[in-house]
């Protein structure tokens, strides 16, 4: 017997569209709900929203690359919760170098991402500003100390000289007292003398008859 002909046929194999590459899978991001991070970082809802807002208006991010969506279907990115983290644990530095290492995500009239020269000076004119306005504080603060204790001692004056006017006034209706006192005592031996002075010339006329 004759062996049966074979007929070969090419088959070319396509990537399947939803196969992704390890460093594809490495840079997608996880998202969490507002429960989920408020849980994650122990915040309230107040506590969250206050830390996303100092993340947006002190460190320049933008708000795409922290949230996404709107009301109960609100989710948080992973630098979210890594920001607030490092935020609200006071590690400022560590949280600098985040910001500078995740550019802010660029908007739809933006092509291509942020670089970090597009937000950094945003970010220092604000720690400027921030700074100016603790001087600015400062100095009100210390005018006002001032203030408080010149009217402090213009009142300790004050006191004092109402009762240097008091001892004054005092010594002065003692001293009145004192002269009335002796007036009167005068007085009263002025008029006995002088009726004993009568009374002897009376008697000596008397006598003289």
């Amino acid at each position: 017997m004759e062996p049966e002909n074979l007929a070969v046929i090419d088959v070319e194999a396509e990537p399947i569209d939803n196969f992704a590459e390890p460093e594809e899978l490495e840079e997608t991001e996880q998202w969490y709900s507002a429960l989920q991070i408020q849980g994650l970082l122990r915040l309230s809802k107040a506590g969250l929203q206050q830390s996303i807002s100092k993340l947006q208006s002190i460190y320049g991010l933008d708000i795409q690359t922290l949230r996404r969506g709107a009301a109960r279907a609100t989710q948080y990115s992973e630098l979210a919760r890594k920001a607030c983290k490092l935020l609200n644990a006071g590690k400022l530095s560590e949280l600098r170098k985040l910001v500078e290492a995740k550019p802010a995500a660029p908007s739809p009239s933006q092509c291509g991402s942020l670089t970090i020269s597009e937000y950094t000076p945003a970010l220092d004119r604000r720690i400027t500003q921030l700074s100016q306005n603790a001087a600015s504080t400062s100095a009100s603060l210390n005018q006002s100390v001032l203030q408080l204790l010149e009217q402090i001692a213009t009142e300790n004056q004050a006191s004092q000289q109402r009762d240097s006017d008091l001892d004054n006034a005092e010594i002065n209706a003692a001293q009145n007292r004192g002269a009335a006192r002796a007036l009167a005592v005068f007085q009263a031996e002025q008029k006995a003398q002088n009726e004993v002075l009568a009374q002897l010339r009376a008697m000596k006329l008397g006598g003289a008859e």
